[in-house]
This record gives C-alpha cells, structure tokens and sequence, in this order.
C-alpha cells in the first residue's frame, strides 16, 4: 500500500513538472506572437510600436483577468 501511495505521489509530480513546462513553452509561444503582431501592425498602420505595445499588453491584462475571473473555483 505504501508503495502504491509513493507511486501516486512521484506521477502527481511529474504531472505537475509537464504541465509547468507545457504552461511555460505557451506562455513563450504566446509572447513571440505577441511580438510579431505588434510589429506587423506598426508596420501595415505606420505607428508607433511603443504604442501598440503598451495596447495590446492593457488587452492582455484585461483577458487574462477575465478568463481568471470566469474559470475561478467557486465554493
């Protein structure tokens, strides 16, 4: 039984390490994108880049606070 219970544990972790890995490689990807769409539209609209930045990161914050709000347990 012991042995059972220790098993559980070690895949409960190695669950929670591949799901930060996974959470960090999105996280990655979301911020490469992020990049790139903002310098494809200074470029196609002529704006400034500092300013699409400082846009598109208020919309990030707003969604993120969203979808936390949304997904958030409830008791």
């Amino acid at each position: 039984m012991n042995d059972q219970i220790e098993n559980e544990q070690i895949n409960i972790v190695d669950l929670k390490a591949a799901l930060l890995s996974n959470a960090a490689s999105t996280y990655a990807y979301n911020k490469i994108n992020n990049i790139l769409l903002m310098q494809i539209l200074a470029k196609v609209e002529n704006r400034d880049m500092e300013e699409i930045r400082n846009n598109v990161e208020r919309y990030i914050a707003e969604f993120a606070d969203e979808y936390v709000k949304m997904n958030a347990p409830t008791h």
